[in-house]
């Protein structure tokens, strides 16, 4: 891929992980199993414990679920938010949640569920050291690089993020973790990776 762009790279490996997670979401049983074993590694992680602020997400089709991670930290009293995307645009906010049944408003255009707006949105300025936010992507290597869908949200969102030793994670099955992504910059790096086969912290 020597003397092909950079977007062009990305567009390759785009469609190569989509067919994979494809494939693998499939199969119903496989990505209940996967789901469960990543909130078991994550749950029982020193991260985890520390952290009084967890920012997780709704999953697409392709993506692991996180709701036993949600349900668990909630029930834990920890702070949870989830993502809102802004009309007519590629900015999003989080917006804190206290349950996975009367929280949320509609899906977006992607067909997600988003929190309402009746609640209250996270302040960047105001989130405490040691927060830990699950991030969702196409891909990820193990250097931190993300492959996201190409619109930006997460790469917006989390720049915005004042640096106080926060946890940045990424979240995707093992069959996405890939060698090289190529990287831009406003590319935001991962520190760590969160797969069913483990939790790691990752040299960024």
């Amino acid at each position: 891929m020597e003397n092909i762009s950079i977007a062009e790279q990305k567009s390759f490996l785009r469609k190569r992980a989509k067919d994979e997670l494809k494939k693998y979401f499939e199969d119903k049983a496989l990505s209940l199993q996967c789901a469960k074993t990543v909130a078991d590694y994550f749950l029982k992680s020193k991260e985890y414990a520390e952290a009084k602020m967890i920012f997780a997400y709704m999953a697409m089709n392709d993506e692991i679920d996180l709701s036993f991670v949600i349900n668990k930290a909630l029930q834990d009293k920890k702070q949870v938010a989830l993502p809102r995307m802004a009309e007519n645009s590629n900015n999003m906010d989080f917006y804190f949640v206290d349950s996975l049944e009367n929280s949320f408003s509609d899906n977006n255009r992607y067909g997600i569920l988003e929190p309402s707006l009746q609640n209250k949105k996270v302040e960047p300025e105001e989130i405490p050291e040691k927060s830990v936010f699950l991030v969702p992507g196409l891909a990820f290597n193990l250097e931190g690089a993300r492959l996201g869908r190409g619109k930006g949200y997460y790469d917006k969102y989390l720049s915005r993020i004042p640096a106080k030793n926060q946890r940045f994670c990424g979240v995707c099955t093992v069959n996405v973790v890939t060698k090289s992504i190529p990287v831009e910059e406003n590319d935001f790096k991962m520190n760590y990776l969160l797969t069913e086969y483990g939790f790691i912290s990752l040299t960024r």
